[in-house]
């Protein structure tokens, strides 16, 4: 296959779509659909849905504004090429991505295109990091991982903790030495995400990459000058169950009425994006991440933990995960309801303290009023697709390189999310 050198990429403003929703069927990518025609509806944003299925992309197209359809196998990579080459962005909704995404993130690296993703999978972006960091560098393709439920809000909320503490202490090289977050949350889970899950717990066992162990360290840390960062993160989330109402006391309202914290599954995936955005953003040399999901009790908490319990114990058995996933959980391509997701929300507080001890701690809260995981991802990966696409200029990093949204739209994207449901203070 030949590929276009860098002088002959496409110039941005020329192309055709200023957005394709690839992976457009899925039950992300339909919503994602949705939203921009109900959204975007009467104005003059030029987009496109693709992926596999020429029937049920047009079908798909009918239902949401008749919007151009291409046709491309996610192992395509003529095709992939070709649709990237037309578009200033991509937002991609087809998981998992390290079974779907590698070759699409490769021809929109290619082409110079930016590039966004719902993935929550870590080994995948640390994996695209070592892999397009560079060329993506030389492209000007900006791809940017985890812009979904994972992992906007918690990686939007810290950039904005640590700027809230710059402004607090008046000082440009303020540090965090920790970040808390309280996750209250109202979800359902969809089978793509189901799926993405069962893959990492029990497919293939997964060999790291050449090129990851070739860079020689987490390509997490790996800074926009494409070597390794001083500011690292230590993940300390919540595991068991915490209460911290005398800990965080009179701080914030919302930590008062849920101040009980247990595991929170996706904390983790949390922790990581905010492990690279502060390889590149440089909050604190040695910050500490500590996020647990929040109740207003240790008797709710606890019930809520032995019923993950429960459940993982009951997935680790292989004849009962079968009976679970045939019969019960939902499948690739479906998900709640939209009267679940419409009951959905989330909340997420958090409380940033200073290296400095004598600096008062910094807090934030920000709201998401539907399903998060699904309803208000496919908002999420949409707004920060445009935001690459549209607002270019006001981007916290304009360079090509591979990130997280916090180290790439910043506060743009907030300002999108924000003009369109979410609420930030």
């Amino acid at each position: 296959i030949c590929f276009p050198s860098i002088m002959s990429i496409t110039n941005k403003d020329d192309r055709e779509f200023d957005l394709i929703i690839y992976g457009a069927t899925g039950f992300t990518g339909g919503l994602a659909c949705n939203y921009i025609a109900k959204q975007y509806a009467g104005k003059s944003l030029k987009w496109c849905v693709a992926g596999r299925s020429k029937g049920k992309l047009e079908t798909l197209a009918a239902a949401n504004g008749n919007p151009s359809v291409f046709i491309a196998e996610a192992d395509d990579e003529v095709a992939l090429n070709m649709m990237c080459a037309k578009t200033k962005a991509v937002a991609a909704c087809a998981g998992p991505f390290s079974r779907y995404g590698k070759k699409l993130v490769g021809a929109c690296v290619k082409q110079g295109t930016d590039y966004c993703d719902i993935t929550g999978e870590i080994e995948f972006v640390r994996e695209m990091i070592a892999m397009y960091d560079e060329t993506a560098r030389e492209t000007g393709a900006r791809i940017v991982h985890l812009c979904g439920h994972d992992s906007i809000p918690w990686d939007i909320s810290t950039l904005m903790l640590h700027k809230k503490l710059k402004e607090v202490e008046k000082n440009n090289n303020a540090q965090l030495k920790r970040v808390d977050f309280y996750t209250d949350i109202k979800s359902a889970p969809s089978g793509g995400t189901l799926e993405t899950a069962f893959d990492i717990m029990f497919g293939a066992r997964k060999v790291t990459h050449p090129e990851v162990k070739a860079l020689g360290y987490d390509p997490l840390l790996k800074t926009n000058i494409g070597q390794k960062s001083q500011y690292n993160v230590q993940a300390r989330n919540i595991t068991t169950l915490s209460s911290s109402s005398s800990l965080f006391k009179n701080i914030h309202s919302n930590i008062n009425k849920k101040s009980t914290r247990t595991l929170f599954f996706m904390a983790g995936v949390n922790a990581n994006a905010v492990k690279r955005s502060n390889a590149i953003n440089g909050y604190g040399n040695q910050l500490i991440y500590c996020e647990g999901q929040a109740f207003k009790s240790m008797f709710k908490g606890i019930t809520y933990l032995l019923g993950l319990i429960m459940f993982g114990l009951a997935l680790v058995i292989p004849p009962i995960r079968y009976l679970l996933r045939e019969y019960v959980l939902p499948k690739p391509g479906q998900g709640p309801s939209e009267a679940d997701m419409a009951k959905g929300y989330l909340v997420v507080t958090g409380v940033g303290e200073s290296m400095d001890s004598n600096t008062p701690k910094v807090t934030s809260v920000m709201t998401f009023p539907v399903d998060p995981g699904y309803k208000d991802t496919a908002r999420m990966v949409v707004e920060a697709a445009l935001t690459l696409a549209l607002d270019s200029d006001k981007l916290d990093n304009k360079q090509g390189g591979v990130f997280t949204p916090a180290a790439c739209q910043g506060e743009a994207l907030l300002n999108r999310l924000c003009d369109t449901g979410t609420t930030f203070t």
